[in-house]
């Protein structure tokens, strides 16, 4: 009897000594009279939590998790058990104990299923850090499960990102949808380059007609007004170019002085609008458009040139007598349009 009662001594002595060795913390019980709700408790429990705080970091963890197992689910402190967690989350990442903190994290969310983000917080925090293939990811699953504004606006993004065209452009197209042509303007500007790339120049130029009505007058927010102006000349091109393909020379005229406004001194659009002139037989004014495309010497320039010698011979008994007056008239213009 003696010998057992010393074997279950020694036991007990042995356990008391193993846990210390482990940095183990025994919470604090309750006395009787003392409920276990009570602050005098919590304020033992909490002397105990910052010892266990003080040990070696790589003890922590497990002498936190042993506390949390034994002490009482009812005693204030263990609502704050994820807090003291988070805290030696911290000190694994700022030790630069990145498998560890991983680790934790993921225990973390085992032990308190609350602090998990949901899969839209997730892909948030993703697309943030630019890991656009886990936004990716989470915001198919998002969108597929909501239909979420917020998820079409990550997809197009990430899309554009890792250039998933065919992808972006159907999710720039969602987010466009949801969120209206003013909100959207990136994504229609986007998608006008996109279809200009996939030589679908009738789905650019509505899209470009888009972003001309959600903003006639005013900058969209966040572009500058020489940013603003070059797209909007872009797509003024694009439609004069589109006009004069139909052999609408009248209406292929007005869209390159208006892309003008926008991309001044183009000679490419000089020299359109000179043969639309000219299929219009309007000489004189063709005359003026090839000599100015001539004289700015850029894309067209020589194509200009020799369309402007040919009418101005067929105009003058075949002779240039004159020309250089008309170039000289076209170079004053200059800087001054």
């Amino acid at each position: 009897m003696k010998n057992s009662a010393m074997r279950v001594w020694m036991l007990l002595v042995f356990s008391v000594f193993a846990a210390q060795a482990l940095g183990q913390v025994e919470p604090v019980v309750a006395p009787e009279g003392i409920p276990v709700e009570s602050d005098w408790l919590y304020r033992k429990h909490y002397a105990q939590i910052q010892e266990i705080m003080n040990l070696p970091l790589g003890q922590r963890e497990a002498a936190l998790e042993n506390f949390r197992n034994k002490v009482d689910r009812k005693a204030k402190v263990y609502q704050y058990m994820p807090g003291f967690f988070g805290e030696v989350l911290k000190a694994y990442k700022a030790a630069g104990k990145k498998a560890e903190a991983d680790k934790l994290q993921a225990e973390m969310y085992r032990l308190f299923p609350e602090l998990k983000p949901s899969p839209v917080a997730q892909m948030q925090s993703a697309f943030q850090s630019k890991d656009y293939q886990k936004a990716i990811q989470l915001g198919e699953q998002v969108y597929a499960e909501s239909r979420d504004k917020q998820a079409a606006f990550v997809l197009a993004h990430s899309y554009i990102a890792t250039k998933n065209g065919p992808k972006a452009a159907d999710y720039s197209q969602k987010a466009l949808q949801a969120m209206g042509a003013k909100d959207g303007i990136y994504f229609l500007a986007w998608l006008a380059e996109y279809s200009v790339s996939q030589k679908d120049v009738a789905k650019a130029v509505q899209y470009y007609d888009q972003m001309l009505s959600a903003y006639p007058n005013t900058v969209p927010p966040n572009w500058n007004a020489a940013q603003w102006s070059q797209t909007l000349g872009k797509g003024q091109l694009l439609k004069a170019r589109s006009l004069y393909a139909q052999k609408d020379y009248k209406g292929a005229i007005a869209a390159f002085y208006k892309s003008l406004e926008s991309i001044p001194n183009n000679a490419e659009a000089y020299l359109a609008i000179g043969l639309s002139h000219w299929r219009q037989k309007e000489h004189s004014e063709a005359l003026g458009a090839l000599a100015m495309a001539t004289v700015l010497d850029g894309r067209g320039a020589t194509k200009a040139r020799q369309n402007l010698e040919t009418l101005y011979k067929a105009m003058n008994q075949n002779t240039l007598d004159g020309l250089d007056d008309l170039l000289n008239d076209a170079r004053s213009k200059i800087g001054s349009e």
